[in-house]
């Protein structure tokens, strides 16, 4: 057989080992070091490589999975098989690392623990691969590895775990989705300036209004702003909790997750981008002590556990302050930007750069978040994927399993460019579960 080994530099090591061993049992390897000779193109050299292997050898580690070089060289691999259908690859895990879940439907080879005992394994999947008709042996189903949980659970236990709570946690309780809230808060608008201008209008064409500008939903926030004035907090509150949404079963895990226990430290804070009270409303109902924090007067005692919401906070009850101010708009959104030292960014900061994060319920798309998980990705001195997000499966429609697999590798490589490995679920009703087993391991 033809292999290909793709691998860092700084196993070149562990990769001479592998090599050697697969040449005395008469395969042709091609490895970058011993191929290319001076003169020669690499990047050419390296896909006539490719082009030319039966099979693809991934050494996976700490040192390839901080390499862009590698790391393309992966994905591009993995792009191939998309399309193709037709390669075989294999992973060679030397040492702890979690492998990227878009290689984990293939059979991977684990040599962490004995290199010599692993290779013969390896050696010996290789001489059954290549018999006629064999094909690459797969799982075929996505996996969250034992490793993930064990690794969230030391950070809960010692400490040092945060939660990130996006939309997702609030609508599996009932509060209405972003667009929904939109379309709410446009019909109040109009009411409005139906009234107070004499206009012939009624909330039938609010969503027509929101068809139009939806597409710019931060500028049609601030047209909101604008006109609803004082009242925007009250009718956003208003719109928020207007199912009286109160708790579900992913709501139930969290507070399974911060509930204190008798060995180990509890759940270090709570971010959440939501501006309800929910998560609060349930921490209190199981007598967990909490704290709203959504300025930076608020201070939080040590047996507390503080619920930093970064993007304003609208209690159920009670007084709306009139200095209060949630992020909805396109001013609100460059106050974040252009002020880098705001509590808010200061909080998201400490936590991506010294905790370990589990994001929950979050799409990854607010630009200020991505710029501060940037920020703390660069600040890391070792580099590695400290954080992890739950991440439901992609399913665009149509049965087409390719372009499924596309949006997936696309979804974790932007997850792992910013610092963050995904755990990925078939259903939503397995993220309270996989919240249990953190708690519990």
């Amino acid at each position: 057989m033809r292999l290909f080994i793709s691998y860092s530099q700084r196993d070149d090591g562990v990769a001479n080992k592998l090599s050697d061993a697969l040449k005395v049992a008469g395969h042709e390897v091609w490895k970058w070091n011993e191929t290319l000779k001076p003169g020669d193109n690499i990047a050419k050299k390296t896909q006539e490589g490719i082009e030319n292997a039966d099979v693809f050898l991934l050494i996976v580690s700490e040192n390839s999975l901080n390499s862009k070089s590698v790391m393309q060289e992966f994905s591009t691999l993995a792009l191939s098989e998309i399309s193709k259908r037709e390669l075989k690859i294999i992973p060679v895990l030397v040492d702890q690392s979690s492998v990227p879940s878009y290689l984990l439907t293939y059979l991977y080879i684990d040599i962490s623990k004995d290199v010599d005992a692993g290779i013969v394994k390896l050696v010996e999947s290789l001489a059954q691969q290549s018999r006629p008709g064999a094909a690459p042996v797969r799982d075929g189903a996505p996996q969250t590895t034992t490793t993930n949980v064990a690794e969230l659970a030391a950070a809960l236990n010692s400490g040092r775990l945060t939660l990130v709570c996006g939309a997702g946690i609030s609508v599996a309780a009932g509060v209405p989705m972003w667009n929904d809230l939109l379309l709410s808060l446009l019909e109040s608008m109009i009411e409005r300036l139906s009234k107070e201008h004499s206009l012939d209008i009624t909330t039938a064409v609010a969503r027509a209004f929101q068809e139009r500008y939806g597409s710019s939903a931060l500028i049609l926030g601030k047209y909101l702003k604008n006109t609803l004035g004082k009242d925007f907090s009250r009718t956003t509150r208003d719109a928020l909790y207007a199912k009286s949404a109160r708790s579900s079963e992913l709501l139930d895990a969290i507070v399974d997750l911060a509930r204190p226990r008798r060995e180990g430290k509890a759940l270090d804070s709570i971010v959440t981008f939501n501006f309800d009270a929910l998560i609060e409303e349930n921490l209190s109902a199981a007598k967990v002590p909490n704290v709203s924090i959504y300025t930076e007067s608020i201070k939080h005692q040590p047996h507390q556990l503080p619920v930093y919401h970064v993007h304003g906070f609208l209690p159920r009850k009670g007084r709306i302050p009139d200095t209060t101010e949630i992020v909805f708009s396109e001013d609100a959104y460059h106050g974040q930007f252009l002020d880098p030292f705001s509590w808010s960014n200061l909080i998201q900061l400490a936590k991506y750069t010294q905790n370990t994060c589990l994001f929950v319920g979050v799409s990854l798309t607010d630009p200020n978040l991505r710029r501060l998980l940037d920020v703390s990705s660069r600040k890391s001195t070792d580099k590695a994927k400290s954080h992890y997000i739950l991440k439901k499966l992609p399913d665009l429609g149509g049965g087409d399993d390719k372009l499924n697999s596309l949006a997936r590798l696309l979804e974790e490589q932007d997850a792992n460019v910013l610092g963050i490995n995904v755990l990925w679920v078939r259903a939503y009703d397995e993220m309270p579960r996989l919240l249990a087993s953190i708690a519990g391991a």
